[in-house]
């Protein structure tokens, strides 16, 4: 699974016009081959702060949405609503369960990253 996160400082006074925009995106994200989750957050200190969280299949899937009409429309608008640039992150997650020692009747522990 590809992980991505994009955080977004919008202009105070076009705010509502790039929310409007960014609805438009989850609805057609989620429709897309391989979208997991896709969906936009509101800072609470700094509420023109936006931040996109969205998962992937693999990172085929989300090639495929980098290529997309609606991605490429979004692209071209986001510009007018930005105070600075977009900053974004990609994660990869292996989903596989790690198996548990013989020696162990206890079940493995899950590994973690720290990002």
């Amino acid at each position: 699974m590809i992980m991505v996160q994009s955080t977004f400082h919008l202009a105070a006074d076009t705010k509502s016009e790039a929310i409007e925009l960014m609805k438009n995106m989850v609805r057609l994200c989620r429709q897309e081959h391989g979208c997991l989750s896709y969906e936009y957050f509101e800072g609470v200190t700094d509420t023109n702060q936006i931040v996109l969280l969205q998962e992937w299949e693999d990172a085929e899937c989300l090639q495929g949405h980098y290529q997309t009409a609606h991605m490429e429309d979004f692209l071209g608008k986001l510009g007018n609503y930005l105070e600075r640039e977009v900053v974004t992150r990609s994660y990869a997650s292996h989903d596989e369960p790690r198996a548990s020692s013989p020696a162990s009747e206890e079940p493995a522990k899950s590994e973690q990253t720290i990002h």
